[in-house]
C-alpha cells in the first residue's frame, strides 16, 4: 500500500485547502495502477478504439460533460491553472469523482485515454498555465476535435510537473487519425503519422515498445509472441499481441469489428485486474463496455444526450445489470452519488479524509458557470 499520511500532515501544516489535499491524494492513489492497454482499429466502415483498464479498484460512473462551461482548474500548488470553456460535450469513465475522467469521447468522436509510464517527467513551470494529468484529458475532451487540435494546445497549457502520477496517452480522431503523447525529459513528445506505424500502447514508451516488437516474428526477428505473458508487469508482450492482432484483422462477415475488438482485449486482459473493457465505435459516435463485475456488454450512444449547458448532467453506474443499449437508463448528476463514489476511493486506497472534504469535491462541479446563463 502506498502510504501518504506524512506527505499529508506536510501538506496541512502548510495551509493547504481542502481541495488541494484531495488533489494530491488522488494522484498517488491513481499512481498504483497497472497494467492497461489502448489501440485504434479501423478499416473502410469503421473506426473504434479499444481500451482495457487494469487495476486494483473496479467502480465508478460514465458521467456527461456540457458544453459551454467556464471551468479553472484547481491546483494544489502555486502555479497558475488553466482556464477554459468547454466548446464539446463528452461522456467520460471517472472513479475519483466529476471532472476527474480515466478516460472518454467527445461529440466530435475525439477519445483520449490514459496508461501509466514510469519514466514521465512533466514540463518545469514556464508562462503557460497549469492543469494536473486527468485535468489534461477533460481538457482535450473539452476542446478538441482532432490530433492536430491536442497537439497545438501544448502551446497554451502543460501538466505541471508537480503532479504526481505519470502517465502517457493515446488519442484518436474522427478521421481515424491516432497521436501517442507522452513527457519525457520535460517536453511533450508526439508520435503519429509517419511516427505512429502501429495505433496502440500499453505501459512502455512508443520508442521501447517498437525497438521490442522489431524482435519478434511477423515485425522483423525470430522470436514467436508469447500469448500467455499479457498480465501486468508484462507491458511490452501486451503491445506485441495487440500489433499482432491488428495485423492481423480482416473485415469478415462472421464477426464484427467490435467484437474483435473485445477479442483483443480478451487477449491481453489480466483476469484479476481488467476492471473495464471498452470499445469506442468512433463514426457512430457510441461506446460499448463491460466490466469485470458486470460482463454484459452494454452500448451508449452520444448522439442520444443533449450537452448543452442549460441541460442537466447525467451519470450512470459503470457496473450497472443491464444488457443492451443503456442511453435512456442515465440519471441526473447527483452530487451525493458523486459524494458516495469519492468516499468509497478514498476507503479503498487505505485513505480515511474527514466528512468535509468529500463534501468539498462532490460539490464543486455545481459551481461551475454555463455561459449562456450570463446573457439570459
Amino acid at each position: 500500500m502506498f502510504q501518504v499520511h506524512t506527505p499529508v500532515k506536510l501538506i496541512m501544516k502548510r495551509n493547504l485547502n481542502f481541495l488541494a489535499v484531495i488533489f494530491f491524494l488522488i494522484i498517488l492513489s491513481i499512481q498504483q495502477a497497472f497494467s492497461c492497454s489502448t489501440f485504434c482499429l479501423k478499416d473502410s466502415n469503421n473506426i473504434v478504439f479499444g481500451r482495457s483498464y487494469d487495476w486494483d479498484i473496479g467502480y465508478g460512473y460514465l458521467m456527461t460533460n456540457l458544453r459551454n462551461i467556464k471551468k479553472t482548474r484547481y491546483l494544489p500548488y502555486d502555479e497558475t491553472p488553466a482556464t477554459w470553456t468547454s466548446k464539446y460535450g463528452s461522456i467520460t469513465f471517472n472513479q475519483y469523482g466529476r471532472e476527474y475522467p480515466i478516460g472518454g469521447i467527445n461529440e466530435t468522436g475525439l477519445v483520449v485515454e490514459v496508461m501509466m509510464l514510469g519514466d514521465i517527467q512533466y514540463p518545469n513551470q514556464d508562462e503557460r498555465s497549469a492543469l494536473d494529468e486527468l485535468g489534461w484529458v477533460q481538457y482535450q475532451l473539452d476542446n478538441s476535435a482532432s490530433i492536430k487540435d491536442v497537439i497545438e494546445s501544448d502551446k497554451r497549457i502543460r501538466i505541471s510537473n508537480k503532479t504526481l502520477a505519470k502517465l502517457h496517452f493515446l488519442v484518436t480522431d474522427n478521421s481515424g487519425k491516432t497521436l501517442v503523447v507522452e513527457y519525457l525529459n520535460g517536453k511533450a513528445s508526439f508520435y503519429y503519422d509517419d511516427n505512429l506505424p502501429l495505433p496502440c500502447l500499453t505501459n512502455d514508451s512508443y520508442t521501447n515498445s517498437l525497438l521490442y516488437l522489431k524482435k519478434l516474428s511477423g515485425f522483423g526477428g525470430e522470436t514467436p509472441i508469447d500469448y500467455h505473458n499479457h498480465s501486468s508487469g508484462y507491458s511490452l508482450n501486451r503491445f506485441a499481441i495487440v500489433s499482432d492482432m491488428l495485423n492481423k484483422y480482416k473485415p469478415e462477415k462472421n464477426i464484427s469489428v467490435i467484437d474483435y475488438s473485445f477479442d483483443i482485449l480478451d487477449k491481453v486482459k489480466d483476469e484479476k485486474r481488467s476492471q473495464f473493457q471498452i470499445v469506442y465505435d468512433i463514426k457512430q459516435k457510441k461506446i460499448y463496455f463491460r466490466s469485470l463485475q458486470s460482463h454484459k456488454i452494454k452500448s451508449v450512444s452520444l448522439e442520444k444526450f443533449n450537452f448543452d449547458c442549460t441541460s442537466k448532467a447525467m451519470m450512470i453506474d459503470i457496473n450497472n445489470s443491464y444488457e443492451g443499449n443503456i442511453t435512456k437508463r442515465f440519471i441526473s448528476y447527483n452530487s451525493s452519488i458523486n459524494n458516495e463514489l469519492v468516499k468509497k476511493a478514498y476507503q479503498e486506497s487505505g485513505f480515511n479524509l474527514p466528512e468535509s472534504v468529500i463534501q468539498e469535491l462532490a460539490e464543486w462541479p455545481n459551481r461551475l458557470g454555463c455561459t449562456e446563463n450570463e446573457y439570459k
